[in-house]
């Protein structure tokens, strides 16, 4: 199966949801470390429910088309279940950000801390970000490793590494570009 149908079922492992709300939360929060197109969301949505890993109920909708909201069944939950407990593909990571650096010795030195600079600021108001929906989170009690919602909890924690991680980074490299 493709890992867009695992998305798929991950996002509705928690309770029914409308396509639109699943295209919202491939939006955000998984948008953040996973992303699909809507186009390639409803085609996806209408073969698995053919295969059987989900259903869905229709009401009439606001526009010409119904209203579906889907559901896993319980061949959607096996199958997440099994998929879930498999170890991830190995894939490399693609940051541009990484590949221009690595030619670093080619570029104008002024002009490289001005775009980590600008990196920096970006991974900081992602990360301020991250951390406001932190403590939202912890207020709401979802760092409670019992908790239906600790897994969204734990994927929001990894998050705010990486930010950190790469504002710090970017600093680095700021300051020694300055020298």
């Amino acid at each position: 199966m493709s890992t867009l149908r695992y998305a798929l079922l991950c996002t509705l492992h928690a309770g029914p949801l409308t396509g639109y709300e699943i295209v919202q939360r491939m939006r955000r929060p998984i948008g953040y470390y996973w992303t699909a197109q809507q186009s390639q969301i409803y085609p996806e949505l209408a073969r698995m429910t053919e295969d059987g890993l989900i259903d869905h109920d229709a009401a009439a909708g606001p526009g010409p088309h119904d209203r579906k909201t889907h559901r896993l069944t319980e061949a959607g939950r096996t199958e997440l279940a099994r998929w879930l407990t498999e170890p991830p593909q190995r894939r490399p990571p693609k940051d541009e950000l990484v590949l221009k650096t690595y030619a670093l010795a080619a570029a104008d030195r002024d002009g490289m801390r001005a775009l980590y600079r600008g990196e920096a600021r970006k991974h900081q108001a992602q990360l301020d970000d991250y951390l406001a929906q932190q403590a939202d989170a912890e207020a709401r009690g979802d760092d409670d490793p019992a908790g239906p919602r600790f897994g969204a909890y734990a994927t929001l924690r990894m998050g705010i590494a990486a930010e950190r991680t790469m504002v710090d980074w970017c600093d680095w490299l700021v300051s020694q570009l300055g020298r």
